[in-house]
């Protein structure tokens, strides 16, 4: 791995408090970066927040924020509340996920896989355009899955209304995931704004996620495949840090290394489509701005 520094960085981490991400802002915390861990449980991210100072040994600190991901609202007051606290932002990880074989609904209406998964990504990102461009160069870094490649965007049924599954959800919002980092590495770089945008395959990763009795079959055949969080955690670090990756965007790393595959980027039509769905989506009405 290479050397990484993250000195005087400002780092999100969504999803931050257990999993690839609490190791994540393990790394990001030891090379020294500010970071905001992001996550639902106050005692949990209470406990992750002194964990992580506890073992930090330079100037790197964590600091956890609370927000849940499944309300839009929580995602937008998230976003106003980086904004008025931080001058800069370096890097944004899209980390948080769930999967369950149960279908439920956000507060929003949205089928609660592809609300956390991808929208509230889709989201608090796009809010967070504006901090981003005025701290270029500076990264978003999206996690899909082992999973993405098969995943399907039914547009006539993004919520899963007919055709829930918990593999079929999973494997849809990691796909809109990796459609959106793409497409939006394209639109930053047509208009030279600083900001590069990369996907990270964490492949199958053995968490707490992947190991609870709601899973897919898919996840419990594979669990002696998995790999521990503290692999995939150092792939997104890198992805994150690394300054020979300055200049990439709109890549998959995929084992830790650049990988040509862009199955998610080849359909520019598709892209426009999820793109104009997903602010539709997830833009306020005037009757919930009264």
């Amino acid at each position: 791995m290479p050397d990484l520094s993250a000195a005087g960085k400002h780092i999100i981490v969504t999803g931050g408090t257990s999993g690839v991400g609490l190791e994540t802002a393990r790394l990001l915390v030891a090379a020294e970066g500010n970071v905001l861990v992001v996550g639902s449980d106050a005692a949990r991210g209470a406990a992750a927040e002194q964990t992580l100072n506890k073992a930090a040994t330079g100037t790197g600190r964590a600091t956890y924020v609370q927000a849940d991901l499944a309300s839009l609202q929580d995602v937008r007051a998230l976003a106003a509340t980086i904004t008025s606290r931080l001058d800069r932002l370096d890097v944004l990880i899209n980390n948080a996920g769930i999967v369950t074989t149960e279908r439920r609904e956000t507060v929003d209406g949205f089928e609660r896989t592809f609300a956390i998964n991808y929208l509230a990504a889709f989201a608090l990102t796009n809010a967070l355009l504006p901090l981003l461009r005025k701290s270029a160069p500076s990264r978003v870094i999206s996690l899909t899955a082992a999973v993405e490649p098969i995943g399907r965007l039914l547009f006539a049924d993004l919520q899963r209304e007919r055709h829930f599954g918990g593999l079929r959800a999973y494997s849809q919002s990691k796909k809109a995931l990796a459609i959106y980092t793409l497409e939006l590495a394209r639109r930053e770089r047509e208009l030279n704004s600083g900001v590069s945008a990369n996907v990270v395959d964490p492949f199958l990763v053995k968490t707490g996620l992947t190991h609870a009795k709601t899973v897919p079959l898919l996840f419990k055949v594979a669990r002696p495949l998995m790999v521990a969080p503290t692999t995939p955690a150092r792939w997104v670090a890198r992805a994150a840090l690394d300054t020979q990756l300055a200049d990439t965007t709109g890549r998959h790393i995929i084992l830790g290394h650049l990988t040509p595959r862009l199955p998610a980027g080849r359909d520019r039509r598709q892209a426009d489509r999820l793109w104009t769905a997903s602010t539709d989506l997830t833009t306020p009405s005037e009757a919930s701005d009264r």
